[in-house]
């Protein structure tokens, strides 16, 4: 059974009263579960209505945008999400949901998992598929050096 985590408390000086590195400027009034900053925070879980990284330089980190993405589709009640799900995410759509809180972790992550390809497989093999089909077609420009004609063709004046 997986409960919402409390905040850890650290007495690392390197890290402000939330765990999060003071090298991130939000890190006093940051109170989001899951910071790119602390690999410790990583290991836990987000629900979608709680708060996500808010720093510009981290945003654009895949499962990040995924938050953003969840955040605004999924609701309350949509059960909790962690990084590896949130990094294995391509479509969100409105009634995703996430693992159920009362159940045992480790099944539901398994099937969640089945029912989602790897972000990176799926690319490999839509991207090999469409390099074959476009071998068919022959989309370069023929001719020889530029201006050498098949270029735009002149105005009815004579100038191009």
């Amino acid at each position: 059974m997986a409960e919402r985590r409390a905040v850890p408390e650290h007495d690392d000086p390197e890290q402000g009263p939330s765990g999060h590195h003071q090298t991130c400027t939000l890190f006093e009034s940051c109170l989001a579960p899951l910071c790119p900053l602390d690999p410790s925070s990583l290991k836990g879980i987000w629900y979608p209505d709680e708060e996500m990284c808010r720093s510009r330089s981290q945003g654009g980190r895949p499962w990040i945008k995924a938050q953003r993405r969840l955040s605004k589709v999924a609701g309350s009640g949509a059960g909790y999400f962690t990084l590896a799900m949130l990094s294995r995410l391509v479509v969100i759509r409105k009634g995703i949901t996430g693992l159920d809180p009362d159940l045992p972790e480790e099944a539901q992550l398994r099937a969640w998992f089945q029912k989602r390809p790897d972000r990176r497989e799926a690319a490999t093999k839509g991207q090999a598929s469409r390099a074959l089909h476009l071998r068919k077609f022959n989309f370069r420009k023929t001719g020889g050096r530029k201006g050498a004609g098949g270029g735009l063709k002149k105005g009815r004046d004579g100038a191009s």
